[in-house]
């Protein structure tokens, strides 16, 4: 009996998925075991993680899944199939990864695994980030196409310059954006607490212009409208998605870009135009510098990573 397989979550992330076959076979290897856990704790019928339990204090009400239903899925891997923690660490990433691809595309309401902790295995985040060379060719390749109105231009450049991730440059609205002090306010969509991030004074003339354009007042709504909308409406997962496959094809880049490439890209030119490691985890809003650590490779040992945060401290 299939139950996840053959459901619309996964016909329509196996339809968006981009990475290479092995990997893809892999995220179904995890997707079967959750699968065979959620038929052998009883689940029948379809699927509707939107619909998952029957509220005890409304009959006839349903919830959301929980996130005690993924707690009791890793407990029944670690006690049952004796996996190691490299491979858990893998599992939470990989069922982390579709329940936000859900999310994103509006399929669940609320994602069970936000903030879900891994594992204590980390290994270093792949290196997907563009060279400057590579950014400059998508850049140019985005002004190609639309030398005018320059909405995906723009669109690119502030991804390299903020490292916004994909929910919260979908959700940003322009009363958001304050070009008198340079900062965008990230109210709506962030993993993390709200924070502002910086914009060069370059790139504010540029949004300047951007916002004050004929095409983009047509769907304006007193600041309130999403930065950059389509007609008016949020941007979307697809057109995001589609945008920089096409533009990969244009710059003439050996392989496609990903939206998250943009957001290591960004901890890449931080790091690169010599700006500290506090400060490169201020702008991109991680809680932990671990956490930034593993975007960019030290330049510098680790001895002196951690003497210059003490001096960076509030304490001292």
């Amino acid at each position: 009996m299939t139950l996840l397989l053959h459901s619309v979550y996964v016909q329509v992330w196996s339809k968006h998925f981009r990475r290479r076959a092995s990997t893809k076979q892999s995220y179904i290897g995890v997707l079967k075991r959750f699968e065979a856990f959620l038929l052998k704790e009883g689940f029948h019928g379809e699927l509707d993680f939107n619909q998952f339990h029957a509220s005890r204090e409304h009959p006839g009400r349903y919830l959301p899944i929980q996130r005690h239903i993924i707690d009791r899925f890793f407990l029944h891997l670690k006690e049952n199939e004796q996996i190691t923690d490299n491979r858990l660490a893998a599992t939470v990433t990989m069922l982390k990864l579709f329940f936000e691809f859900l999310r994103d595309m509006g399929l669940i309401e609320q994602n069970p695994m936000t903030n879900y902790p891994r594992p204590k295995c980390e290994s270093p985040i792949q290196n997907t980030a563009l060279s400057l060379e590579e950014c400059m060719a998508v850049l140019k390749a985005a002004l190609w196409r639309d030398p005018f109105y320059r909405q995906e231009f723009v669109l690119i450049w502030f991804l390299l310059i903020t490292g916004l991730r994909l929910s919260e440059i979908r959700h940003l609205r322009r009363n958001r954006l304050h070009l008198d002090t340079r900062v965008a306010q990230v109210f709506e969509g962030q993993k993390t607490e709200q924070r502002p991030v910086a914009i060069p004074q370059d790139l504010a003339a540029e949004l300047e212009r951007y916002t004050t354009h004929a095409e983009y007042l047509k769907h304006a709504n007193r600041g309130d409208e999403y930065l950059f909308h389509q007609k008016g409406a949020m941007l979307s997962v697809e057109k995001l998605r589609r945008l920089l496959s096409e533009l990969s094809v244009a710059a003439g880049l050996s392989r496609p870009i990903r939206p998250h490439d943009l957001r290591r890209t960004a901890a890449y030119l931080m790091q690169k135009g010599g700006m500290h490691i506090v400060n490169i985890q201020h702008q991109l809003r991680h809680k932990h510098v671990g956490t930034t650590l593993r975007y960019v490779p030290p330049l510098v040992d680790l001895a002196k990573i951690l003497e210059d945060m003490e001096y960076h401290s509030p304490q001292r």
